[in-house]
C-alpha cells in the first residue's frame, strides 16, 4: 500500500474532525477511498469519515487494509507538516508509516498499529426528511452563545425558519434564522421539528469545520441529529444521540 495526499496541512485538518470526538480507531482501506467510522467513548455519538481515492494524488492500493490507531497520535504527528508538503501513508514492519515530502527533503514517522476489534462501526439506519445547511461560522457562535447558559440546546426546524433555544438557571438565549437570511444556504422541512442536544457535543462536532463551508444539520424531532459537512477533500458526518424531555 502507497497512498499520498498532496497537502499536508489540509489532511491535518480532516483527521482532526475525527479527533474532536475519538481517540482511537479502525481505518478501512480499499480501492475506493479511506473510512472510519466509530463511536465514543460515551456511546452518544458517532463520526464516519470518508476520503474517496480522488482525493489522493497518489492512490496505490491493491488489497482491503484495516489499520487500528491512536488518531490523537496521528494527528500530532501530521501536525509536523509544513505547508507544501506532501504526506505519504503506509504499512512497514507492523508500524503505520508517515512520511512528509517537501522540496528535497523527505522526514519519516511511524506508530504503533493497534487491535482495536474487528473494525469499523455500522452506521444507524435513520431517514431524514428535514434538514437546514447554514454557514459554519454562525452555527458555531450560536453554540458560544447558548454554552453561557446552559449545557443542552434545543434546535427547531420549520420550512421558514431554523431555531436555537437555551433555557438555563442563568438566562435563556433565544436565536432565530429565517429562510432567506445571509447565515441560511437551505432550508427543507415537511413540518415543525425540534430536538434537544448535549452543547458539548455539538461544540465538538463543528469545530474542525471550515470557516468557507456550510454544514449540514438534519433534525427529525426526539430523534438523532446528523451534522454533515466536508473538509480537506473528505466527507464526515456525525450521529448524536438526543436528550428526551417533556415540555
Amino acid at each position: 500500500m502507497k497512498i499520498i495526499v498532496g497537502d499536508a496541512p489540509a489532511f491535518k485538518s480532516a483527521i482532526d474532525a475525527i479527533t474532536s470526538l475519538v481517540e482511537e480507531g479502525v481505518f478501512e482501506i480499499n480501492k475506493t477511498g479511506l473510512y472510519l467510522k466509530a463511536m465514543d467513548p460515551s456511546q452518544i455519538s458517532m463520526v464516519s469519515f470518508v476520503m474517496p481515492k480522488e482525493a489522493f494524488v497518489e492512490f496505490g492500493v491493491e488489497d482491503d487494509v484495516k489499520i487500528g490507531l491512536d488518531i490523537g497520535q496521528l494527528s500530532s504527528v501530521l501536525a509536523r507538516g509544513g505547508r507544501g508538503d506532501k504526506v505519504e501513508l503506509g504499512v512497514e514492519d507492523g508500524r503505520f508509516v508517515i512520511k512528509f515530502l517537501g522540496e528535497k527533503k523527505r522526514r519519516t514517522f511511524k506508530i504503533p498499529i493497534l487491535d482495536i476489534g474487528e473494525g469499523m462501526q455500522k452506521e444507524p439506519k435513520l431517514e431524514f426528511n428535514n434538514h437546514v445547511m447554514i454557514n459554519a461560522d454562525a452555527l458555531r457562535e450560536v453554540l458560544k452563545d447558548a454554552k453561557l447558559v446552559s449545557s443542552h440546546i434545543r434546535l427547531s426546524l420549520s420550512p421558514g425558519a431554523f431555531v436555537a433555544e437555551v433555557k438555563g438557571d442563568s438566562g435563556d438565549v433565544h436565536e432565530e434564522f429565517e429562510k432567506d437570511s445571509g447565515e441560511i444556504v437551505e432550508i427543507k422541512s415537511t413540518g415543525s421539528m425540534k430536538a434537544t442536544f448535549p452543547l458539548q457535543y455539538l461544540e465538538d462536532i463543528t469545530k474542525a469545520s471550515p470557516s468557507s463551508e456550510a454544514i449540514t444539520l438534519r433534525i427529525e424531532t426526539d430523534r438523532p441529529l446528523k451534522v454533515e459537512y466536508k473538509i480537506g477533500g473528505a466527507s464526515v458526518k456525525y450521529y448524536l444521540a438526543p436528550r428526551i424531555e417533556s415540555d
